[in-house]
């Protein structure tokens, strides 16, 4: 059966994709996306995004042409959505928000556009996080309040606000945006505390800290976890906590035995051969006593008009200008030189947010305030480390780093320093990525592959030149789509779905599950 490929930009943000310019695929003269990971072990996925070149002979899609019939509607952040329907079945490739649009210019130029697209990465990356301390959760739970943070833009019946028609009638014509935007596995790893050291040090003493986005918090949990956060084809945050590939329970999805037009392979190479891990964590002291000073109005007034409210944002610091956390924190000792307020507080693990509201009937001026709370001091960096004593004899001293600011002990530290060891430390092949292609449209080939393979699905890769055989996970995809959509380039990034060399049968040990828990025979214990 032949393949149709629909590629719409939902120009009215209504979320139907049917409105009469929004199918852009007979305009569309090249397509290139890629989504998920594109080396092997990472944690955070890169942004994923879309490139298309269209034809704007007709200026529909110049965003200057008041003549357009698209005029006032060719701006950022409209939902842009690949489809594909092989007769059987419709598949989303790839989601998301339109970010520029670069029509060609010249008057005998080409007659062409740019429309640049990305994932939700960026909407992550400007949240900045205000949550409180995270104390005894999980990393999804974690994340799933970061992800609250986050703030989509609005799309008609899609996402939850607060008033607007379409928008506001919950679990009817919309939705929250955690449940509708995010899946999340429980973590593996329960987290004694979190969020206290989410903060920047500034180089020098007179700059300013930098604000921490959720976009960092969430890389800094699920480095902790050793999990993977993506974004997938329909543009949800996706959460593996760390059991999720190391059981490798997936079954078989494709396998190519010679059957590819291009494969990256290496053999022990320096991006992946490490015989020294040293995994840094920090611990950390909380004071006893809800009185300690986190921040006080110095050499400052701030005026509140009459009948007004004045708020202002602040940073948790210990003294010397270095950024601390702190939790069970109060406003006190508000004093004022003129008029008289009252004060509240929205304080979160690393900062928090005054509001001053003027109870009398004149402009107040306030002198004094302090902010008191129990201080959370990082208590300096350890450091646990793992050595393969043999494979630095053989193969030199290859260090490998891993900074886990959420890591609060050192047994769990020594945990995942000698795991990455197992993964790193002896020289093997990998494949690291596998293209193939196909008529886009007519198929053959890997066609059914390229339609269904996706972030998480296993594959084994057969080449008889290197004599590599070895099962993969398919971690980053990446298209291209030329020619009027006859030829079809995929790109598959992978990382091998056994993670130590060698491995024993079984591994990982687990408690009770046959095949996987003869300790010391035909297992052995990770984390």
């Amino acid at each position: 059966m032949s393949t149709t490929w629909t590629i719409c930009i939902d120009w009215d943000r209504n979320g139907d994709y049917i409105g009469t310019y929004d199918d852009v695929s007979t305009r569309v003269l090249k397509a290139n996306w890629f989504l998920g990971f594109n080396k092997p072990y990472r944690t955070l996925a890169d942004n994923h995004f879309l490139d298309l070149e269209l034809d704007n002979s007709d200026k529909r899609y110049s965003p200057d042409n008041s003549f357009s019939p698209l005029y006032g509607k060719l701006l950022p952040q409209r939902p842009v959505r690949i489809q594909s329907n092989d007769g059987t079945t419709v598949r989303t490739h790839w989601t998301g928000w339109l970010e520029a649009i670069t029509p060609a210019v010249g008057k005998y130029g080409k007659r062409t556009v740019k429309i640049t697209a990305t994932g939700s990465m960026q909407f992550f990356k400007a949240a900045e996080t205000r949550l409180p301390v995270q104390e005894n959760k999980r990393a999804d739970e974690i994340i799933r309040d970061l992800v609250d943070e986050v703030l989509y833009p609005y799309t008609a019946g899609q996402t939850w606000v607060l008033g607007k028609a379409g928008n506001s009638e919950l679990s009817s014509s919309t939705y929250l945006a955690a449940p509708a935007f995010a899946y999340l596995e429980a973590g593996a790893l329960r987290f004694g505390q979190a969020g206290d050291n989410w903060v920047r040090q500034s180089v020098t003493p007179d700059a300013p800290h930098d604000s921490f986005d959720v976009y960092h918090a969430i890389s800094d949990i699920v480095a902790a976890e050793r999990g993977r956060f993506f974004f997938d084809r329909e543009g949800r945050a996706i959460f593996w906590n760390r059991h999720h590939l190391l059981l490798g329970t997936a079954p078989l999805a494709a396998s190519f035995t010679d059957t590819m037009t291009d494969l990256a392979y290496t053999y022990a190479g320096l991006d992946y051969l490490h015989n020294e891990v040293s995994v840094v964590c920090h611990p950390r002291s909380t004071s006893a006593v809800t009185t300690d000073l986190l921040w006080s109005l110095e050499d400052a007034v701030i005026p509140v008009d009459a009948g007004g409210t004045r708020t202002i944002s602040i940073n948790y610091d210990d003294g010397s200008g270095r950024r601390i956390g702190a939790k069970d924190v109060s406003v006190t000792n508000v004093t004022c030189e003129e008029g008289s307020v009252s004060a509240s507080i929205s304080a979160n693990a690393s900062g928090a947010t005054l509001t001053f509201t003027n109870t009398g009937n004149k402009e107040a001026i306030i002198i004094t305030c302090e902010v008191r709370g129990r201080k959370i001091v990082d208590n300096g960096e350890m450091e646990a480390a793992a050595v393969d004593t043999a494979s630095v004899n053989g193969y030199g001293r290859r260090t490998l780093r891993i900074n886990l600011p959420s890591v609060d002990n050192l047994p769990e530290a020594q945990t995942i320093a000698r795991h990455e060891l197992w993964v790193r430390s002896q020289p093997r092949g990998i494949a690291q990525s596998l293209t193939v292609q196909s008529h886009g449209l007519n198929g053959g080939g890997q066609h059914n592959a390229q339609l269904g393979l996706s972030l998480g699905n296993l594959i084994r890769v057969t080449e008889t030149q290197s004599g590599h055989v070895a099962d993969y996970f398919v971690m980053g995809e990446a298209h291209e789509l030329t020619n009027g959509a006859t030829l079809w380039k995929t790109t598959w990034y992978l990382e091998p779905r056994k993670p130590v060399y060698n491995a024993p049968t079984g591994y990982p040990w687990m408690l009770g599950v046959e095949g996987r828990s003869n300790l010391g025979s035909s297992t052995t214990v990770t984390y």
